[in-house]
């Protein structure tokens, strides 16, 4: 929880050849808000980050978050993304996944709905076999 920008910058300066999208979550965005100051620091051209803001910490028990009161467009904008966006409407977010990638690391934020699927699949391999697939992946080029 609160890696995925972290980790998304990293990949995007290591590998410039590549479009890193990072989907992050609005409580695990709150717990790392430093990484976004990061992110703008570095500006890799080659980053897009989309919050998905659901107002709760789903994944350990749906508390809420400060998020409502939170504008991390504002955020990110001051942090130094190119682009930086928020809202509900899916239309705003497509358009903003097909437009060209900018000089810099481009951000949106989703409103959407809390709760989890019943039936929604959790992980059937371990930590370490994610990240040996993860590196085996990379290593060779995204194919």
């Amino acid at each position: 929880m609160g890696c995925v920008i972290p980790w998304a910058l990293g990949l995007a300066l290591a590998r410039p050849d590549l479009k890193v999208l990072a989907v992050d979550g609005d409580g695990a965005a709150l717990m790392r808000m430093g990484a976004m100051a990061s992110v703008g620091a570095y500006g890799p051209p080659n980053l897009k980050h989309l919050l998905l803001d659901n107002g709760a910490h789903d994944s350990t028990g749906g508390q809420a978050t400060v998020s409502p009161s939170i504008s991390f467009a504002g955020v990110a904008a001051a942090c130094g993304y190119s682009r930086a966006i928020e809202g509900d409407d899916l239309g705003d977010l497509v358009a903003w996944l097909e437009e060209p990638w900018r000089s810099g690391p481009s951000f949106a934020r989703l409103w959407i709905r809390s709760g989890t699927p019943a039936d929604l699949p959790r992980p059937s391999i371990s930590p370490a076999a994610v990240k040996t697939r993860f590196m085996r992946h990379f290593a060779g080029g995204a194919r």
